[in-house]
């Protein structure tokens, strides 16, 4: 009953461009659920805190002035690039960790802490691929003008004014975040499902249900966790990835706040933002990104998975 295919496990093999194609997918259908979501959440960790309350309380006034001001479609602005993100990055993500997971097995590592480890290591390969993307979507999605902002024309203000490293905005800083992420997310997922393994042996059979609950809550459990360690640190990073855009004053009558990062690196933001707002200030989205997260992780496992049991037919 519990025993479900799980091709994350430690000593599994599973061909390369099968990883990465069923990486694609499941980051594909993840993003095509949470777009809106996400286009609220970024706005709201853009957006200084200006002594208003934090915790999702402006959602739906945010929601409201999108639709009245800028359209239906502003809750897709930065969809091209978002999905091309998540694309690269569950490919990435999922591919990676699969070869990770065949060369790291040889260690002997126990089995959690492999998880773990080849967790932290899909997670830098794969935000290095997709940190480009992931900086274009904030900025387009931070305009709230009726028009929205042309790729190709964001793509060569960054050059134009910030060469390469302006694509990388707050990268190095973020391989802790998406580090931390990933050992979190996988190891929490593998330890429930070994955890449930084991237990399904000795638990009587009326009481099965709790164990395949569990089971099935994996991903969404490692996801939850993860998202509440490490929000400060993706909201300090959104405000990098903007801080130096062309086009800060399209977004907010508060974005001269900005102009006191300049030069700023991740700590001194971090503590910038403490000192003028507030550490409320710092978590400001995190309902909307806890609400995202739930179908995001579920979707993206369930989608791999899905993917990589058809995929083994051929």
């Amino acid at each position: 009953m519990i025993k479900e295919e799980d091709s994350l496990r430690k000593g599994q093999n599973v061909a390369v461009w099968k990883t990465l194609l069923a990486g694609a997918v499941s980051g594909l259908l993840a993003r095509s659920v949470t777009a809106p979501m996400d286009t609220i959440k970024i706005r709201l960790q853009l957006t200084p805190a200006n002594g208003l309350k934090p915790l999702g309380s402006q959602v739906m006034q945010i929601s409201k002035s999108m639709i009245k001001n800028e359209g239906i479609r502003a809750f897709w602005k930065g969809n091209i690039p978002g999905s091309l993100l998540y694309v690269t990055y569950g490919s990435t993500q999922f591919s990676s960790y699969s070869l990770f997971n065949k060369y790291l097995a040889p260690f002997g590592l126990e089995a959690r802490l492999h998880s773990l480890v080849v967790g932290a290591l899909s997670g830098v390969a794969s935000s290095i691929f997709s940190y480009p993307f992931d900086v274009l979507r904030t900025r387009l999605v931070a305009n709230n003008q009726m028009h929205s902002m042309s790729i190709i024309r964001e793509v060569h203000d960054i050059w134009k004014l910030e060469g390469l490293p302006g694509f990388f905005k707050g990268s190095i800083s973020s391989m802790a975040t998406i580090t931390l992420t990933a050992s979190i997310v996988f190891g929490t997922y593998e330890t429930i499902r070994i955890y449930c393994d084991e237990k399904d042996k000795t638990t009587a059979a009326g009481r099965k249900w709790e164990l395949t609950t569990l089971n099935h809550s994996a991903g969404t459990i490692g996801g939850v966790i993860a998202k509440i360690t490490t929000f400060p640190l993706e909201t300090i990073r959104r405000r990098m990835q903007f801080m130096n855009s062309k086009h800060l004053e399209k977004f907010s009558k508060h974005s001269s706040i900005y102009g006191t990062y300049k030069g700023y690196g991740f700590a001194r933001i971090g503590l910038q933002i403490l000192k003028q707002e507030g550490l409320s200030s710092l978590y400001r989205g995190i309902l909307v990104a806890l609400s995202k997260t739930v179908p995001t992780t579920f979707v993206s496992f369930w989608g791999y998975e899905t993917a990589i049991h058809y995929l083994r037919l051929f």
